[in-house]
């Protein structure tokens, strides 16, 4: 027996003697704690809007700093009733709750509690990685020792509660309590301090959107845990435990808007990731109203297309995407749909999971990652007979809206669901714009000398087209045939013909001069009057935002200010605006796009009752659908359609598809503006031609019922804002453009 003592002392004596070394050792490379007296964890850059109400943040951790005296107690109280009930009293490890811990994990053979002290949680958040090794475990303990050497209670427990991951993206209580109760830390109520007290332990798990019985289940156990440390009375305890979980769950998706994305890639490319951690104010142009009002009268009319057409499409949640993925059972039967999931992107080309069966399939250009769902359809290959996929895209959309008299962007959604694609449509996805760039030929004629009652022959003509090489004969919407009719009702009824040959008349220049002035490359082909080059939503509405505002285009732009922490400011934006076209014309030409309102492919838009123009848009099969337009105040353009070349159903045009959702959005938008009509510039004058229109003084001719046919030119007054090698040089000079 004295022999087993002796051979037991010596062992339990070597262990302890190597564990002193351990600890030795570890203990001289410890970080040194000292340096958290000017820590300054990162903190979210505030994006407030155009009224200066906080709109969002941008962030590589959404932190908002707030110091203890601002953290009522019962939120302090709940987080150290469930982390650690010893906070006060132990030097930074506790052994009684190791023990307890130790004998928990024995009794049922696995890791089942911790025993991590608040003071342990901070050397392992701000100094250590989370791995479960034993050298890690020490360290911690030895940081936490050194921590309470160097600070007060008060001081560790400010940083915990300021560093603490509480899941959405929110670090910290402050961040964590406006995500998920829409309010200041300062203004919780007891159950609501105990739901955030209970997220350490597995922000996920509990997350207070997705999992309300698991929440009620763990903000409970923090009650009780409460009670028993004296912090509430029995009767609290039973009055809150009933309770319902209520928490903001239009904040589910907190910060994913396609215009912060826009605001803090620019912000990072400009400044660097170091601005998106450093608490800064940024102060928009973007409409808080205004944006959510276009996200939900996009999302609402791209999901009216889709079920109108029996076009399929995802769930926007992506829990519920990624369950019902799980949950179907696959039948390799050509034309059944089904979800799949994103395994790899290769250029082009993309790997695809199907339950246990695998895809490699063409990406056709679509914007995925790995991970992504998306809609496939099963299809037998003719030659192979194996069955094969091909992907479905989303019918998307794009809305983007600017302030006509400086250009600041009031509202941009570049999707009908962030959550399903943050591909920002509205600033990069370039589509063709069809009949939308119509208006540029329509100004190049009345700056040629054209006036709106001037004659132009509708029948079809043959053109050669370069960019293919063959001949190429424009039609009419379903196949509608017209003989001579004015510009005013060619652009009005978005005639084709009677565009492709009033742009054969004029010629090219400069109508591509226009295009370059306002912003948009046009190419030297027929088929360009129809719209077959490629532009953005936003290089769309940017120009119809130069023919609202009588040819003065002002640059786009987002960011008003953006101050430093310490009050200065970094940068500071107004508009940029510049007189590019003649303001004469460009005002002849509103009134053609206000009869496009008025009496032709928009009629519908006049349910509005308020003063407004602009243009419809669809390409070919359907493909692609638009509608720009403008009061004298605000303007906003409409984009529909697949990511990839895809006919969205016969008839879906921009009229059908586009127009009634930007009907919707200045349902809002137009009326936050007085109803006035477009000013009429110097130069212009309203004629009876029967009905009144707005002609260039000295190009009115003889309308008095009639139309007028011979171009009656425009030249030197024109100087200076169009390159005058574009312009006819017969008519007399007339008052000079300020």
């Amino acid at each position: 027996m004295r022999k087993v003592l002796y051979i037991l002392s010596g062992v339990l004596g070597l262990f302890l003697l190597i564990s002193l070394a351990l600890i030795l050792i570890l203990s001289t490379n410890l970080p040194p704690v000292e340096a958290l007296r000017d820590w300054k964890p990162p903190v979210a850059t505030v994006v407030y809007d155009a009224k200066d109400r906080p709109f969002g943040d941008v962030a590589v951790q959404r932190r908002y700093y707030v110091s203890l005296k601002d953290i009522p107690p019962h939120v302090r109280q709940a987080f150290i009733s469930a982390e650690d009930k010893n906070f006060y009293r132990h030097p930074g490890v506790d052994p009684v709750a190791i023990l307890r811990a130790l004998l928990a994990n024995i009794r049922h053979g696995e890791i089942r509690q911790g025993a991590s002290t608040i003071t342990q949680q901070v050397a392992r958040n701000l100094f250590l990685t989370p791995d479960r090794s034993l050298r890690r475990k020490i360290r911690e303990a030895l940081l936490a020792l050194k921590i309470e050497k160097h600070f007060t209670k008060d001081q560790i427990l400010e940083m915990y509660l300021n560093y603490i991951y509480l899941g959405q993206g929110a670090y910290g209580v402050e961040a964590a309590s406006r995500i998920y109760f829409g309010k200041s830390v300062k203004d919780l109520t007891i159950d609501e301090a105990a739901i955030l007290a209970g997220l350490p332990k597995a922000p996920t798990r509990y997350n207070p959107f997705r999992n309300p019985e698991r929440v009620k289940e763990r903000r409970d156990y923090v009650l009780s845990r409460m009670h028993e440390d004296g912090y509430i009375t029995e009767e609290e305890y039973r009055r809150l435990i009933e309770k319902p979980i209520k928490v903001r769950l239009e904040n589910r998706y907190y910060g994913m808007d396609y215009f912060l994305d826009y605001v803090k890639d620019y912000l990072a490319d400009k400044y660097g990731e170091v601005i998106l951690a450093g608490g800064y104010k940024v102060y928009t142009t973007v409409d808080k109203d205004l944006q959510e009002h276009a996200r939900d009268v996009l999302k609402r009319g791209v999901m009216r297309v889709a079920q109108a057409n029996r076009i399929p499409f995802l769930p926007e949640d992506p829990y519920e995407t990624a369950n019902r993925y799980k949950e179907q059972k696959i039948e390799l039967k050509p034309g059944r749909v089904y979800i799949g999931k994103v395994l790899s992107v290769n250029g082009e080309r993309l790997k695809l999971e199907l339950g246990e069966y695998e895809f490699e399939l063409e990406r056709k250009s679509l914007p995925l990652e790995k991970g992504d769902f998306v809609l496939v359809r099963l299809y037998q290959d003719r030659k192979s007979k194996e069955v094969r996929a091909e992907l479905l895209p989303d019918l998307q959309g794009a809305l983007v809206s600017l302030d006509v008299k400086t250009g600041a962007i009031r509202a941009m959604v570049g999707g009908y669901s962030y959550l399903r694609s943050p591909y920002n449509r509205a600033v990069y996805a370039k589509r063709q714009p069809g009949s939308a760039i119509k208006p540029i030929i329509y100004l190049a004629a009345l700056m040629k000398g054209y006036t709106q009652a001037s004659l132009i022959d509708a029948t079809p003509r043959s053109f050669y087209d370069p960019s293919t090489g063959k001949e190429w004969t424009p039609d009419n919407y379903e196949g509608a045939e017209y003989g001579q009719i004015t510009l005013r009702t060619a652009l009005a009824k978005s005639v084709n013909t009677a565009t492709v040959n009033l742009l054969a008349d004029i010629g090219f220049d400069l109508p591509i001069e226009i295009g370059r002035l306002l912003g948009i490359e046009l190419k030297p082909y027929y088929s360009m009057a129809l719209g077959s080059i490629e532009v953005t939503p936003l290089q769309l509405t940017s120009a119809f935002q130069t023919f609202a505002n009588l040819g003065v285009r002002c640059e786009p732009y987002f960011i008003r200010k953006i101050v430093a922490p310490d009050g200065s400011v970094i940068e500071e934006n107004s508009p940029k605006c510049e007189q590019v076209l003649p303001p004469q014309e460009t005002r002849v030409l509103v009134d053609m796009l206000r009869a496009v309102v008025l009496e032709g492919t928009a009629v519908s838009a006049s349910s509005l009752q308020r003063v407004v123009a602009g243009k419809t848009g669809t390409t070919n099969d359907y493909m692609d659908a638009w509608f720009v337009g403008f009061s004298p105040d605000i303007v906003a353009g409409v984009w529909v359609g697949f990511d990839t070349k895809r006919s969205m159903g016969k008839g879906m045009a921009g009229a059908r598809v586009a127009l009634p959702i930007w009907i919707d959005y200045m349902s809002v938008a137009g009326y936050m503006y007085p109803n006035n009509d477009f000013p009429i510039p110097q130069g212009v004058v309203v004629v009876d031609c029967p009905k009144p229109m707005l002609f260039v003084e000295g190009t009115e001719g003889v309308c008095g019922g009639e139309n007028q046919t011979e171009p009656q030119g425009k030249g030197d007054e024109l100087e200076g804002i169009v390159d005058p090698k574009y312009l006819r040089k017969e008519s007399p000079k007339v008052e000079e453009i300020p």
